[in-house]
Parts: structure tokens; sequence; C-alpha cells
């Protein structure tokens, strides 16, 4: 179930659809890759948003979005990565499975949490998870477009100089992750 809730989209308040259980609205856990070449932590991948009913269109972010029930963390960083950029993820995201007894398994991934939205009526909880991926980035209409991978360096100077050209999601983890 969903019902209308107010949030703050960067610019004003504007009133979307959140799930609900139990006639409350709960918060949906998000995934979202820092995404590498293989064995080049000197780049990381940013695209922009293209979506262009939302406020945020054409801002840079990090690949990401919904974690669906019955997947995995890994699971998801992977299929979100690939829908939106084609690039396949070669390196999980530092996940340890435990089964203690059995029919009782849970993982414990590595990831880092951001939570954006803090000020507005309706949070979102994001994690994040340093990944590897192969293959030559391309769009996804609809989802994102100019896929690249920059350096390092370039992502910390535009997070300094330009913090408006990321969505507020991008550029809460790339701070927390770039330092």
């Amino acid at each position: 179930m969903t019902s209308r809730y107010r949030v703050w989209d960067g610019a004003g308040w504007a009133e979307v659809e959140v799930p609900t259980s139990g006639g409350e609205a709960v918060v949906v856990p998000n995934v979202t890759a820092l995404v590498h070449p293989v064995g080049d932590r000197s780049q990381i991948l940013l695209q922009r948003r293209d979506k262009p009913d939302e406020p945020v269109y054409r801002r840079l972010e990090t690949p990401g979005g919904r974690w669906r029930a019955g997947e995995s963390a890994a699971d998801a960083v992977a299929r979100e990565v690939a829908e939106e950029t084609g690039l396949r993820v070669v390196s999980e995201p530092g996940s340890v499975r435990f089964e203690p007894t059995p029919n009782r398994p849970f993982v414990v991934d590595r990831p880092f949490a951001v939570t954006v939205g803090v000020e507005g009526a309706y949070p979102a909880l994001i994690a994040a998870f340093v990944v590897e991926a192969e293959g030559e980035p391309v769009a996804s209409p609809g989802e994102s477009f100019e896929p690249r991978f920059w350096h390092v360096d370039d992502v910390k100077g535009l997070l300094a100089d330009d913090p408006e050209a990321f969505t507020a999601a991008a550029y809460s983890v790339l701070t927390t992750y770039l330092g």
C-alpha cells in the first residue's frame, strides 16, 4: 500500500507516493554502487539522472535504486549497475554469510549507510557498496545518460566547488566515501 507524503526535493516541498505498512509510511532501503574499473581505484563511475519529470534531472549520481525483496545486497547492487550502465560487477561488496543454526542464515555486508532527507518529512536510507566492474558504460534511457568514469580528484573538486551538480544522495555518499 502507499499514501501521499510531503518530501523536500531540494527546491521545494512535493507530495509523492510512499510505501506504507499498517498505516505508517515506511522507509524502503536503497543501494548504490561506488564503481571502480577493475584494479583502478583512481577512477569512479558517475552518470546523469535521466528522468525529466524529477527536479534532479541531469544531476550527477552513482548507479543505484530500490533494494527488492528476496535479493541479497550483492544481487541488488549488480542488478542496478547493469540496468543503469551495462557494466558487469565482478567483485562482491564484502558480504559474509553466517548460518549458526539450521534454517537461520544471515548475511553481514560491509557497506556504509547514509540517510538523506533528514530535514524533510521522509528520509531515504542508502546502503553504499564499493565494487569493481568491467565493460564500457552505456546510457539507459529513462534511467541514466552520460555514464563514464571520472578521475577521483576531479570528483572531489566538483563536490567542493559545485555540490548542486549532484543529487542529494550522490553528494552525501561520495562525500562520505571520498572524504
